[in-house]
């Protein structure tokens, strides 16, 4: 027997958040989303086009804090680029309104064997590239194989063993074991399903193409400045989008960002950070939106290095930082610290373990004398990239706090392309970044932290831990999934490849006459295809 799931029964809940009132889509990011202070004001925001009252309905102008690194779906993991290509491209699920359900999308319905191992994706029929060709079953099977070949996010679809084609407009998926997170990640914005005709016309990449299926085309990109997009005449969800044009504006400075807000330069800000919401929260014409977010940080360890190798010098190094101090100073206090691993309190799969109740100075010390280390012996480079300023302050603040436990520190501040180079391949000490965007548990902790995790930056190996991460994801049952995953957070805080900080709310602003646009924990901007202007 088989279970068939219509577009409007099909709402399957992963392993989510229970979140009241209420986030990388879906989205994996590498990117710390933050500001830099090279802009001014008025050249951050010179070259936006005028949105008057008489162009507002026409184009809706978008500040993000970063330019993109690419825009091919399956190679990228940066926030700025997720931003532009879930725009552009579709996915074969997607997320609802609800923070942990997914949908079917470009999938209009499908099946799930008795054995849970076989997937019959019915696709939706008709469906037009922005070239003008019809999307085919081919397409789909051609995009998982990009991704499983060398994407990005490969590991996510490791348990696929066949695609089948059986018509133009069916697709059967076989996995190799049961695989609790897999809608999860078919939903993923990244996971897009491209035009397999247009990336072989491109050699290959989609560096600079557009090889889409979502509400808005390319029309042009200029590095940055802007990613300027037109509404797709023949997209396949009726009455969407709503305007015309989506520009998205690259404004590194938070004060730009504000300001060309606040004159109505532009329409929104995406994920505003604490500075832009203190300056906007009385700014007349100005809403915000604010939601818990998916947005963690956390100092990075590297596990190879001269001294952090050590298990001891790293509980050290985590028992020294004082996160609520750096939540005080940093982000106003309006992040969530977290105490034990990355799941944040929110998350029905939260540990709940307070490995790191409080800053221990005194534990700091002594175990830097357990690892045979006295006063001043270690020195560790804390790297950062310099476009995210708040980063850079956090990493001031854990120079000091080292140096009172005895660890001496250098901080090296690199533009963002330097720096991920650098952090994909181990060259740092201590790093300051975050990750956005996760939802199912299993995208909290596997990618970064199993041997060989294709994010697993800090070079972090535990048998143990792989061992619970790969019965988590093969595991269907909620609480003994839930059960390997109490375990899994405790055993991780406990090594400390990471000293673990806050979680962040998500937060938009708006002007006021921007309507319909749903704030996502995973920050998503997926609804900016339902947005209007009032």
């Amino acid at each position: 027997m088989k279970k068939r799931i219509s577009l409007l029964s099909a709402l399957i809940l992963s392993a989510a958040l229970v979140l009241s009132g209420c986030s990388d889509a879906p989205v994996e990011y590498g990117d710390s989303k933050g500001s830099g202070e090279s802009d001014t004001s008025e050249a951050a925001s010179s070259g936006v086009q005028d949105t008057s009252k008489e162009t507002d309905g026409d184009q809706l102008i978008v500040a993000i804090q970063s330019d993109p690194s690419g825009l091919d779906p399956h190679m990228v993991t940066d926030k700025a680029a997720g931003i532009c290509i879930e725009n552009m491209y579709n996915t074969l699920f997607t997320y609802t309104e609800a923070y942990g359900e997914v949908a079917p999308s470009l999938a209009e319905s499908y099946e799930v064997s008795e054995d849970e191992l076989v997937y019959t994706l019915h696709l939706q029929e008709g469906v037009k590239f922005h070239s003008g060709n019809t999307m085919t079953s081919e397409d789909v099977k051609y995009s998982l194989e990009r991704i499983m070949n060398g994407g990005a996010r490969a590991s996510q679809f490791d348990k696929v063993s066949s695609i089948e084609t059986p018509d133009e407009n069916t697709v059967v998926i076989t996995l190799s074991s049961q695989y609790a997170p897999f809608l999860t990640y078919l939903a993923n914005s990244l996971n897009a399903i491209v035009e397999k005709a247009v990336v072989e016309e491109n050699g290959g990449s989609l560096a600079n193409a557009d090889a889409g299926s979502g509400p808005y085309k390319l029309e042009q990109w200029t590095e940055g400045s802007s990613l300027n997009l037109t509404a797709f005449p023949e997209y396949w969800e009726e009455g969407l989008p709503k305007v015309n044009s989506l520009v998205l504006k690259t404004i590194a400075d938070a004060t730009a960002r504000a300001t060309a807000l606040r004159n109505g330069e532009i329409h929104m800000i995406i994920d505003a950070i604490d500075q832009e919401i203190a300056v906007l929260k009385d700014a007349e014409g100005v809403t915000m939106e604010s939601v818990p977010g998916t947005f963690w940080e956390y100092v990075g360890m590297n596990c190879e290095s001269e001294y952090l190798k050590d298990v001891k010098v790293r509980q050290a190094v985590a028992n020294a930082v004082d996160r609520d101090a750096i939540n005080t100073a940093v982000k106003m206090g309006n992040a969530e610290v977290l105490k034990e691993a990355n799941i944040p309190s929110t998350h029905e799969y939260y540990g709940g373990d307070e490995v790191y109740p409080a800053r221990d100075l005194e534990k700091a010390k002594a175990l830097l004398k357990e690892a045979g280390y006295e006063e001043g012996e270690i020195t560790l480079k804390i790297t950062v990239g310099s476009d995210w300023q708040y980063q850079v302050d956090a990493a001031q603040m854990v120079k000091q706090q080292l140096a009172e436990a005895g660890i001496e520190s250098e901080i090296s501040a690199l533009e963002s392309g330097v720096y991920f180079d650098g952090l994909n391949q181990g060259d740092f000490d201590l790093t300051i970044c975050g990750w956005s965007g996760f939802v199912d548990a299993d995208e909290y902790l596997y990618n970064l932290f199993t041997t060989g995790g294709a994010y697993n930056q800090q070079k972090y190996s535990n048998p143990a831990v792989d061992e619970l991460l790969e019965q988590g994801r093969s595991t269907l049952d909620k609480e003994e999934r839930m059960a390997i995953y109490k375990e899994a957070q405790k055993v991780i805080a406990e090594d400390a490849p990471m000293a673990f900080l806050y979680m962040n709310n998500f937060t938009v602003a708006m002007r006021d006459n921007v309507k319909g646009y749903t704030v996502h924990p995973t920050a998503t901007t997926i609804f900016l295809k339902d947005v209007y202007f009032e």
